[in-house]
């Protein structure tokens, strides 16, 4: 399966300082070829996407059931999870529309009913359902390309990135206080209150925050042609020390889209094959 990313980078990450390990790969067995794993916080369920972010099929962990839920072009992108782990969000097209003009449902379960959200389709995946307290979201402001946050619930919005540039794809620490975010081929770790940078993690397409906000996984691809995937390699990156580890080294396979997977696994997809393959990370 030719996957043709946003970011393309050839740049190899200084490596110092790291212990952690891969164990040997599993794949899980399913018929089809899909992208974007994204596990629910229970580990029962896995959201996955087909090629070019067409459609979501939901994945039983324990039966291997694969029950779609959208066929919709463009809805692949950019969905969350609940909390709990038995809703989800997702984006839908309209119908002979624009994606800018997406709109947000959810899929519960257990009662297997899709209704529609009442918010901007741009604050997933980051929209995590409706909380107490603070509910905070992040998103790209179209306009200027800055990082904002808005609180749901207090509708206050401000600005993460206040310094010059154009940035995209940010996502939200579990614990709500930092945003991973890229500008060009660069990623950065920033402060959710505006206050500036924490992290700068070099090159690579960050994809998901370890459960003690502490890592962040994510991939670097390479191009020869600047149009096809030639190579694909996932990485970690440590939050607290600015540095990254390459965790595999493979010829024949594009690993891509990893998300930390129940209590110390990961989950990602091969770019050649569409196959979703889960591994322990020893820490």
């Amino acid at each position: 399966m030719k996957k043709i990313l946003i970011l393309l980078v050839l740049t190899i990450i200084s490596t110092n300082g790291f212990s952690q390990k891969l164990s040997k790969t599993k794949k899980i067995e399913t018929k089809g070829s899909f992208a974007n794993p994204i596990p629910s916080p229970n580990g029962e369920f896995i959201l996955v996407s087909g090629e070019q972010s067409k459609g979501i099929s939901l994945l039983n962990v324990k039966t291997k059931k694969l029950t779609q839920i959208s066929k919709t072009e463009g809805s692949g992108y950019g969905y969350s999870w609940a909390n709990d782990g038995e809703t989800f969000f997702y984006k839908v097209k309209p119908e002979n529309g624009y994606i800018m003009n997406s709109e947000v449902f959810s899929y519960t379960i257990k009662t297997k009913k899709t209704e529609k959200v009442n918010i901007n389709h741009n604050y997933l995946p980051s929209y995590k359902g409706n909380t107490k307290g603070s509910n905070v979201v992040v998103y790209t402001n179209i306009r200027t390309l800055k990082i904002e946050a808005i609180d749901l619930n207090t509708m206050k919005s401000w600005v993460v990135t206040n310094n010059e540039g154009q940035f995209y794809s940010a996502t939200l620490s579990h614990d709500g206080k930092k945003v991973a975010l890229h500008e060009g081929s660069s990623l950065f770790v920033y402060n959710i209150d505006g206050s500036g940078v924490i992290a700068k993690l070099g090159e690579g397409i960050a994809t998901s925050w370890s459960k003690n906000d502490n890592y962040l996984l994510g991939f670097i691809s390479e191009s020869l042609d600047g149009h096809d995937v030639s190579n694909s390699d996932i990485y970690l990156f440590d939050v607290t020390t600015s540095k990254s580890k390459k965790m595999t080294q493979t010829k024949n396979s594009l690993e891509s889209d990893p998300s930390f997977f129940g209590t110390n696994g990961i989950i990602f997809t091969d770019g050649k094959t569409g196959q979703i393959f889960t591994s322990q990370i020893k820490f």
